[in-house]
């Protein structure tokens, strides 16, 4: 029998134990810095969303100050400025002054001379001063008609007084309001109405509430890299890039200074992290982690950019990490030196079967450790096959709440993934669509067999095509709870749209072959019609009443004829005169052809024309032709006046292409006209108005040319005040040789 060296083995099983406390120790770290990494991101994603909300609700604040002022120039009293009626006056401003952090409202007329002046002081009223340099260039662009029921704002600047950070907003003033006093209103210019808004005060009003984290705070950045609002006092309207260095100039500040002006000051969004030197009452070196959301302002005269940080120290997200695999880390010693110290037991005690134990025990550790990483690596390969997936992936259970949901599905939706798990359909969907799809939920686990459907769903980017098959699952235990639906949705939009592209191409295609056989049918007649008005008109004397009865006949016959072949022209494939086109040519000629009929309509027109276009491939009387048809339906939907803009670029969705872009502020269409608006015969004008031939006709010529035309319309219905209609007519380029730039790349 082999005698066992008891030292020796002591010495291995000791070795043994570092190795086994160096590796569970490096585990615990590399874990440890892994879940950190995971944890800073999904924090400044927290951080990112709070930034947004920010920004939004500082938008929505300018917003109702602007708002403010429409409403008060629109008043009576304000138009007219009776500053002998103070009462009436002050009724007007003070509800104004009472909110939106509007310190002042200023009424200028058109000689430059203050009528009257409210701030929390009160009303003052003639005489008072000329309003100053400042005025007359106010009152030059107040005075300009093109500027009428505009409103100009001035840059972010600081007042002597408490230093405010304050903006001004100005609109011109005209009397064209009725009041028992005027019933009649002069429509004359009137001069200007300013409020002064105090961003700083409105500012403090909300962001010291807004807290990241523990101790996390927001600050608020101008357009000219002035601090508008910060924690530290002294900051305020100080440049971003010199305060914090005079604060301590030990510390480079690179980092946030790069984010600051090649992001925040760019009006981008996104995260990021800085080294700091304090943060509220503590005073050291620290990494912190930041978040800032874009807040702009835009408008005729109006060009806010402004940003909101959301900053926060890194050691506060990574310090409950820290505990945690401390804990972890101490769990695992403590278990391998009980291990360890039943190693030694067993060799002390029972030496003679040490050999065997410890075999099977590593025998055992192996395979315990190969199925360990086996499971991983099939759960990881498992995660990142349903994460890397371009379909929505999702579980639900019965109830149509989502249990789990991959990446692809949280941003077609637009909802944070761990927001979205526990979300009920009826919160992600309008009410008709999730009733639609918790009924096929329903179905698939009462018939326990897989259900697909194709439908359209409201998402976060519009509306979309989805192809989608619901698999039941039930529990471990076979219980009615438990039971779920495994959810795959692909996205076939675009098959939808190609399949109603090929749908239209045969309506067109059925369109030309009927045309054709009425066109044939009408010549026949009208051929005959000629003839014997020529042999009639041999018998008849130039200068006779019937002679010119005749011609009038003969005339209206050819016109006839004329139009029974372009009838012809529409139905077959004609050998065009011209294989390419100048777009901007074309679109000057047809411009001045209706510009008469736009000034009659009251519709401005703005024309936008990119130069060096290269040739497109078509003849220009056709696309003509098409461009007066989209002018017509455009004039037809702003009855009553509006914008037009048509518009020529490169190609900005396929290369080599050129665009032409018609939109309007009409009425818009529906969206449940939108897949329609192309088919023959199909039209929302009344009878008598149109014949549901224009944008079929349209669609015919621009493909037939290797085109394509898009419609993107926004209903009053879907939007009070934002509606309108826009066209996109996409031409490949033409170049010598007869075909086009894609068509040869293809």
């Amino acid at each position: 029998m082999t005698r066992i060296n008891r030292p020796k083995i002591l010495r291995v099983l000791g070795i043994i134990t570092l190795l086994l406390v160096a590796g569970a120790s490096w585990l615990a770290i590399s874990t440890a810095r892994y879940m950190k990494d995971i944890l800073r991101e999904q924090f400044n994603q927290q951080q990112l969303v709070l930034a947004r909300t920010t920004a939004q609700r500082i938008e929505d604040n300018i917003n109702e100050a602007i708002s403010d002022l429409q409403l008060l120039n629109s008043l009576p009293s304000i138009q007219y400025c009776e500053t002998n009626n103070y009462e009436v006056l002050l009724l007007s401003t003070l509800p104004v002054l009472n909110r939106n952090h509007i310190i002042e409202v200023r009424r200028v007329d058109s000689e430059g001379t203050v009528l009257f002046s409210a701030n929390d002081q009160g009303i003052g009223v003639r005489p008072l001063t000329r309003a100053g340099q400042e005025s007359a260039a106010f009152l030059s662009w107040a005075a300009d008609p093109a500027n009428r029921a505009k409103t100009m704002g001035t840059p972010i600047h600081q007042q002597d007084r408490k230093r405010l950070q304050v903006i001004d907003l100005i609109t011109p003033t005209y009397e064209d309001a009725a009041d028992n006093a005027h019933p009649h209103p002069s429509r004359r210019f009137s001069g200007y109405i300013k409020v002064t808004m105090d961003l700083r005060h409105m500012l403090q009003e909300f962001m010291p509430s807004i807290r990241s984290g523990k101790t996390g705070y927001a600050w608020v950045l101008g357009p000219t890299g002035n601090f508008i609002y910060h924690p530290e006092n002294s900051f305020i309207g100080e440049k971003a890039f010199d305060a914090r260095h005079q604060k301590n100039p030990n510390i480079s500040f690179d980092q946030i200074n790069e984010i600051q002006r090649s992001k925040m000051l760019k009006g981008m969004e996104g995260t990021g992290y800085y080294i700091s030197g304090w943060h509220r009452e503590v005073v050291e070196p620290m990494e912190k982690l930041i978040a800032f959301a874009p807040v702009h302002i835009s408008g005729p005269y109006l060009d806010y950019t402004m940003s909101v940080a959301v900053v926060a120290p890194a050691k506060e997200v990574e310090s409950f990490i820290d505990v945690v695999y401390m804990r972890q880390f101490l769990l695992q010693a403590i278990v391998v030196f009980i291990m360890c110290m039943g190693c030694l037991v067993v060799v002390l005690y029972e030496l003679r079967w040490s050999t065997l134990l410890e075999q099977e025990v590593k025998a055992k550790t192996a395979d315990i450790r190969k199925y360990a990483s086996e499971l991983e690596r099939s759960e990881s390969n498992y995660r990142s096959l349903v994460e890397s997936a371009e379909d929505l992936i999702f579980t639900m259970d019965k109830n149509g709440v989502v249990i789990t949901a991959n990446q692809h599905m949280s941003n077609v939706f637009g909802i944070w993934r761990d927001e979205l798990r526990g979300q009920s359909l009826y919160r992600i969907l309008p009410k008709e669509q999730a009733f639609g799809q918790l009924s096929i939920i329903k179905t698939a686990l009462e018939s326990g067999r897989t259900q697909k459907i194709e439908t359209r769903l409201n998402v976060a980017d519009g509306s979309l095509w989805f192809n989608i098959q619901y698999i039941p699952v039930k529990g471990e235990g076979e219980e009615e709870e438990e039971k779920h639906v495994i959810g795959i949705a692909r996205d076939i939009t675009e098959r939808k749209t190609v399949e109603r592209q090929l749908v239209n191409a045969e309506k067109l295609a059925s369109l030309g072959t009927m045309a054709a056989g009425v066109a044939h049918e009408l010549n026949n007649p009208i051929g005959i019609m000629l003839g014997f008005c020529d042999l009639l008109l041999e018998r008849m004397g130039p200068d006779t009443m019937e002679y010119n009865d005749l011609k009038t006949i003969e005339r209206h016959a050819l016109h006839c004829k004329s139009i029974v072949e372009r009838l012809l022209s529409f139905a077959r494939i004609s050998e065009e005169t011209e294989q390419y086109c100048d777009l901007n040519a074309g679109v000057e000629a047809m411009v001045s052809v209706v510009q008469h009929t736009l000034d009659l309509k009251n519709i401005k027109l703005g024309l936008s024309l990119t130069s060096a276009l290269p040739m497109v491939r078509g003849d220009c009387t056709r696309i003509q032709q098409v461009l007066l048809n989209l002018i017509n339906n455009a004039v037809y939907a702003m009855n009553g006046g509006g914008v037009l803009n048509v518009t020529t670029r490169r190609g900005i969705k396929a290369g080599d292409t050129v665009e032409l872009v018609v939109s309007d502020t009409g009425c818009g269409i529906k969206r449940e006209y939108l897949g329609k608006i192309f088919d023959p015969f199909f039209t929302t004008k009344k009878v008598g108005e149109g014949t549901g031939l224009g944008l079929s006709v349209s669609y015919g010529i621009i493909t037939k040319f290797g085109g394509t035309i898009e419609c993107e319309s926004i209903s009053d219905e879907d939007a009070p005040g934002q509606c309108g209609t826009t066209f996109t007519i996409m031409l490949p380029c033409w170049r010598e040789g007869g075909e086009s730039e894609t068509s040869e790349k293809a």
